[in-house]
């Protein structure tokens, strides 16, 4: 047992210093049942007193279980709670739980034993046995309700003996042809049978299994697909096929594996050096680095949003009523006086401790528009922009980020009473980033300063009570950190930081201050989402494109539309190409809600354009409001936001990321209107540059696929002209459960 106790202790406004186990450390339990009285952590700060409003963190980094919630609030004995649903595999489980600002974890461990025998699992429920063939091998296992190797073995049993026979070890005789006979397994008074056809001369593939489907070009069976048989007729020589499993499961962090295998078939008939497989996957270059030449680190923004979560949650209330208390007395409707060019303000720039440890920095108002008060660190390095370069990017934030996220997402608070943002250009940025990490801190936006300085107790002092955003200054000889950075970079950093963190600003005081009680914060995974979204319309809004136009290669190429295609739209193109590489392990979806590593935020930025481009006529706007303007998060926001639960557009937009620009003649279902990603990652030619992983399959070779939750995998084969080809897929010897849906798609 970890240290309990402190009931009678009132709970601590410092911020957390130790985490530790309440609940046992290791236990166990049958695979998929509830661990008997969940976990429970306490969080201590470094008198020992217990931290109330402190986020924890249950992910599962061991097995294939659950938790409920993913993140919990400590109560006042400093205590967080969540029930553990352990994974559906015997064998080790482990929950690891944290505080994003303290460096240690707890972690629980269980073991997961089989349950009863539930079924029995053959190796093929559909053997056949070709003209050429007089053997096959069958294989049948007792198993639990969820598939993992039980006791007793089962014992099998011919129906007609004067076609097959079998022996001990599972092979099976044929004794003549052209007919179909059963193999019975029976254990523990379960029974089950597995059909065995011995094929005579001249007679198809899928005789006794299914009809022949013949498909054109560009056609996608999404429905009607078993996974019991699917049999597909080639109606010319070169067609290529692929066979589309996806895993529609509403637990994120579920996985399943199945088994896949063809009859008949042969590889795609491209040249072996034009097929791009998982290894060359893993090789293929991403596209390259945009206009500022850098790549952002979107781990520290990561880090930085986890810190929020954790360490302002339960100031929230009383930041909530110090508004109330403002709107009361008509502070908030009091336009404050602006700052003047040559004014001097102190800002606290700690981007780890949001409220109580404080670095402050001197700033001088470098310019003032419509919108932006722009500010620079007095310490800059020299060498720095001038004023009226300050003033462009108050301008271009004036005429373009502003107008264009507040189309979108809404109005920012405005707490300081001056109806303008803050841009601060401060070297403590550019201070940030790490040497040789090969990534770069570009600027940031913390939740913290929409928090009240004092007259509450749930006061922040670190506050700069003010909407405001941090960013990098010029530095050509890298003396603020360990990056050169020139003007043109950092102009080009401003404008696309600020459409970002611009998003993050309007969700967070929407949340906080206009939508009502609520949750406080949004997912990381839909947060991070919707900021890339940002940046993608102000990319249509400075180049005049207009989505669902199918860009490509020559467009984004064209002089006229590159500088704004770098600035706001490649790095959401390289998170996508990550993705491509990681379908059958990554999804939109974040495996827990602080999940936001490279693919999830690739794959949730194209879904929502997905989403957004198969809306009706002139419903995006809606759209991109109803999300950031919720009481809910994560999937509960997202379902509120299409007016359905997401997982059948989902289902649609995971075909797309195989079938969309790779034939012609396909449903718009499964296409993606704005971009042609086959051209922009390959630079519009025929490449191995375009990084999708997917699987070549073999003539009756079972193929394993391993599947997370909206997880999705692209199994390629061709089928000789005039021949049949049988597809079957089994989930542990079974047939698929309904979560797994099954398409098979023509392609060329």
């Amino acid at each position: 047992m970890g240290c309990g106790g402190g009931e009678n202790i009132a709970p601590s406004t410092k911020p957390p210093a130790r985490l530790d186990a309440v609940s046992d450390l290791s236990r166990t339990a049958v695979v998929g049942a509830p661990v008997p009285n969940g976990l429970v952590v306490k969080v201590s700060d470094e008198d020992g007193r217990p931290v109330q409003g402190a986020t924890v963190a249950f992910a599962v980094t061991l097995g294939n279980g659950f938790t409920s919630p993913r993140v919990a609030t400590t109560d006042a004995k400093g205590e967080a709670t969540a029930a553990w649903t352990l994974g559906t595999i015997v064998g080790p489980n482990e929950v690891t739980a944290s505080v994003s600002t303290l460096s240690g974890a707890v972690k629980f461990e269980a073991s997961g034993t089989a349950g009863p025998v539930n079924a029995i699992a053959f190796s093929s429920q559909n053997v056949r046995l070709l003209v050429n063939s007089d053997t096959a091998r069958i294989t049948a296992t007792s198993i639990d309700a969820f598939g993992n190797p039980a006791s007793p073995a089962p014992t099998l049993v011919v129906r007609d003996p004067t076609l097959v026979n079998i022996d001990a070890s599972g092979l099976i005789h044929a004794a003549r042809r052209g007919a179909s006979t059963y193999v019975v397994a029976t254990a523990a008074g379960k029974v089950d049978s597995a059909l065995v056809t011995v094929l005579a001369a001249g007679q198809s593939i899928c005789t006794a299994a299914a009809a022949p489907v013949t498909l054109v070009i560009g056609q996608v069976v999404a429905s009607n697909v078993s996974g019991s048989g699917f049999c597909v007729h080639a109606d010319a020589a070169g067609a290529e096929y692929a066979l589309i499993p996806y895993y529609n499961s509403d637990i994120p962090s579920a996985t399943t594996q199945i088994e896949v295998r063809g009859q008949g078939i042969t590889p795609p008939p491209l040249p072996v050096a034009s097929l791009l497989n998982r290894a060359a996957a893993a090789k293929a270059q991403l596209p390259p680095t945009s206009l500022h030449g850098l790549v952002p680190d979107d781990a520290f923004e990561s880090r930085l949003r986890d810190r929020e979560r954790n360490l302002l949650a339960g100031r929230a209330t009383a930041a909530r009523s110090w508004m109330r208390a403002r709107r009361d007395a008509s502070v908030a409707s009091t336009a404050a006086a602006l700052p003047a060019v040559g004014d001097l303000i102190k800002f606290n720039i700690n981007a780890n401790d949001p409220c109580d440890s404080i670095e402050l920095r001197t700033g001088r108002v470098a310019a003032v528009t419509d919108k932006a008060i722009v500010v620079a660190d007095t310490g800059n390095p020299s060498g720095g922009f001038t004023n009226e370069e300050y003033r462009s990017i108050g301008v271009t934030f004036d005429t373009l980020v502003d107008p264009t996220d507040r189309a979108a997402f809404g109005a920012p608070s405005d707490i300081d009473n001056n109806g303008h943002v803050i841009l601060f250009f401060t070297k403590a940025v550019n201070a940030l980033s790490s040497a040789g990490s090969g990534s770069v801190v570009l600027g940031f936006f913390y939740q913290r300063d929409l928090f009240p300085k004092t007259g509450t107790s749930g006061t922040c002092a670190g506050s700069n009570v003010a909407e405001m955003f941090y960013l990098v200054v010029p530095d050509t000889g890298a003396t603020a950190g360990p990056n050169r950075l020139s003007k043109a970079q950092v102009v080009s950093i401003a404008n696309g930081t600020a459409a970002h963190e611009y998003q993050h600003l309007i969700n967070a005081s929407r949340r906080l201050y206009v939508n009502g009680v609520g949750t406080n914060f949004e997912e990381k995974w839909l947060d991070e989402g919707l900021a890339h979204t940002a940046e993608e319309l102000n990319f249509w809004k400075a180049t005049g494109l207009s989505p669902r136009s199918n860009l490509g290669a020559p467009t984004i190429a064209d002089p006229r539309y590159n500088a704004a295609y770098q600035t706001f739209e490649l790095n959401n193109v390289r998170r996508y190409a990550t993705y491509l590489g990681r379908t059958e392990s990554q999804s939109p979806i974040g495996v827990s809600s602080l999940d936001d590593d490279l693919q999830t935020r690739g794959a949730i930025w194209n879904f929502l354009r997905y989403a957004a481009d198969h809306l009706a006529a002139g419903a995006e706007n809606k759209f991109w409001f109803g999300l950031v303007n919720s009481k809910t998060a994560g999937i509960a926001n997202l379902t509120a936001a299409l007016g359905a639960p997401p997982n059948a557009l989902m289902r649609d937009w995971a075909i797309s990321v195989f079938m969309d620009d790779n034939a012609s003649n396909v449903d718009a279902r499964f296409l993606q209107p704005s971009w042609n990603m086959r051209s922009v990652l390959t630079g519009g030619g025929v490449s191995l540059a375009f990084p999708l992983a997917t699987r070549m399959m073999t003539d009756d070779a079972p193929t394993i696929v391993p599947l997370t939750a909206n997880g999705v995998s692209f199994l390629r084969f061709s089928v000789p002209s005039g021949q049949d080809a049988l597809l079957t897929v089994t989930a542990s010897g079974q047939q698929l459960p309904a979560t797994v849906q099954l398409a098979v798609v023509r392609v060329r």
